[in-house]
């Protein structure tokens, strides 16, 4: 993919803007009916480049589950202090149910 910025003379970085200028460049330099195997690889680099811009934006709304990881020590901390809330005497049952 870096060949295709290298192509068009510009870095990876570039802006869409700054992508366009170049490409425009590079047609007047090599003009379609004078060069065209370089306006060939000129525009499919220009192509590439662009294609790799839209998919960057695109994998930014792509849907990705979550990943998460449960810290074990945490859980079983929570674990006991539920256990806890829910521990209940013969007597204290009694009582509640009668």
């Amino acid at each position: 993919m870096n060949d295709h910025y290298e192509q068009l003379g510009i870095s990876p970085g570039a802006t869409s803007a700054q992508i366009k200028a170049a490409y425009h460049a590079k047609l007047r330099e090599f003009p379609a009916h004078t060069y065209p195997e370089e306006f060939k690889a000129i525009r499919g680099a220009y192509e590439a480049v662009r294609k790799g811009e839209t998919t960057q934006h695109e994998d930014f709304f792509k849907f990705r589950p979550l990943e998460a990881q449960l810290n074990p020590e945490i859980l079983k901390q929570v674990r006991e202090k539920a256990i806890k809330q829910l521990e209940v005497s013969l007597d204290d049952l009694i009582r509640a149910t009668f």
